[in-house]
């Protein structure tokens, strides 16, 4: 697997293009080095030349072949079909899952996992099975006995783990839940543990939101994102995301739902003193907590963004099938970002960022992703391809953040095929509060 790894961010990285690249490649490798020191401990028994070339031979082709398997690399021209074997690997290119496992450093077999068992509707609990399931969790500690108590555990949580106690990705599922159910553990090695698997959780479901826009999943992509704030937050998607504030009373969700005008996590943070201290009395919040309440909502986000259609897909001037359809977004924030995010529960630091995703709703196709931060005010530039008939489309603009629950906007965008007048002028209404994916 380490092999593999190093030879598909070479790859990646444009020092191997070819299998004679990658034979000369490692020859300056200490692999190479040990191989002739040693060479009793990779099967070799001699270190001629000649044994020395047909190990490295056979061993690199198992490998890339490995890889174009995996998905990671591909060989030869796409119209070549006539050349078969290893004159195949004299031309390497990488693929996108290649390049996602080496932006991410994940192992190529995860990504691939990955490919595979992701799909056009996948479930938040399927997702976090698939994330349970990476590699970089092949060895997490399943010490002697434990596997009693995460059979005990598994009773505990919200989506049922029923056998293979003893597996550490079982072990994986079932700690991230109780991390999200906020269960208290039994020992100190499983605080640990669910440390390390947070550590790592990042990157994987980044690399998982790639693989997943990639493919076109709109549905699928946005449950990830759910997840990735799940876990960062230490919460399940059905909890009020104005409880997750530090301090905040639980009685804040009733007044939530009692007559008044703030009605949401949003509402409260765009309110003024006056209506913050009223709404946090009728709460029951103590008096030396309010303080500390208000300073995390003066922290949190409150996105203003307008958009335009500066090239084509207005009913002025509609967008040819089938073509590349250019979409600017401006990102404002009704107070700077200042330092990290202002509450996680992953046990480091972490930055704030933002996902815009562009879909089709009546298809669950998604067509555009790109990943924002904003400190104040920020311009965000991005396409996508125009459908291939004429007509009037429904698009939706989603802003999702990748750390906060309850802040993400989406609304509607409609993008004109072939067709009508009308001028595009800036859009400057701020994004409605969208529904929770689950």
């Amino acid at each position: 697997g380490c092999l593999h790894n190093y030879i598909n961010a070479e790859i990646v990285g444009g020092s191997i293009k070819s299998l004679h690249d990658a034979i000369d490649y490692i020859t300056w490798t200490f692999l190479f080095r040990r191989l002739l020191v040693n060479p009793s401990y990779y099967g070799l028994q001699d270190t001629s030349p000649e044994s020395i070339n047909t190990f490295l031979l056979d061993l690199l082709t198992t490998v890339l072949g490995e890889l174009e398997e995996a998905g990671c690399i591909g060989f030869g021209d796409e119209d070549d079909t006539e050349t078969q074997g290893i004159a195949r690997m004299e031309k390497i290119e990488p693929l996108t899952l290649g390049f996602i496992a080496s932006y991410y450093y994940l192992e190529y077999s995860s990504v691939s996992m990955f490919q595979e068992n992701l799909s056009e509707d996948s479930k938040i609990s399927d997702l976090l099975t698939i994330l349970s399931d990476a590699s970089e969790y092949n060895e997490l500690p399943v010490r002697h006995n434990e596997e009693k108590i995460n059979e005990v555990l598994a009773q505990k949580v919200r989506w049922a783990v029923t056998e293979g106690y003893e597996d550490p990705h079982v072990k994986a599922n079932i700690l991230f839940q109780c991390h999200m159910q906020r269960i208290a553990l039994p020992m100190t090695d499983f605080y640990t543990d669910t440390q390390s698997l947070l550590d790592q959780s990042i990157r994987i479901l980044q690399a998982l939101i790639d693989i997943s826009a990639e493919n076109g999943y709109l549905h699928t992509t946005l449950n990830l994102m759910t997840l990735t704030q799940m876990i960062v937050q230490g919460s399940w998607e059905t909890k009020e995301p104005t409880l997750l504030i530090p301090r905040m009373p639980k009685r804040a969700e009733d007044v939530l739902k009692s007559k008044g005008r703030i009605k949401s996590l949003t509402d409260l943070i765009r309110a003024n003193d006056k209506e913050r201290k009223a709404f946090l009395q009728r709460a029951g919040c103590k008096p030396q907590n309010v303080h500390k309440v208000t300073a995390t909502l003066d922290r949190l986000p409150d996105l203003e963004v307008k958009y335009k259609l500066p090239e084509s897909g207005s009913e002025g001037n509609p967008a040819p099938p089938g073509s590349v359809v250019p979409l600017m977004l401006r990102l404002k924030r009704s107070r700077s970002l200042s330092g990290k995010a202002a509450m996680q529960k992953i046990g480091k630091a972490k930055a704030e960022g933002w996902w815009v995703v562009i879909g089709r709703e009546d298809i669950g196709e998604l067509v555009a992703l790109k990943r924002v931060t904003c400190r104040s005010m920020t311009t965000v530039n991005l396409d996508f391809d125009a459908p291939d008939e004429e007509g009037v489309y429904e698009f939706v603009i989603h802003l999702i953040s990748d750390t906060y629950r309850g802040l993400d906007r989406s609304r509607s965008m409609e993008v004109v095929i072939g067709g009508r007048e009308e001028d595009d002028e800036l859009d400057e209404g701020k994004f409605q509060g969208s529904k929770e994916s689950t």
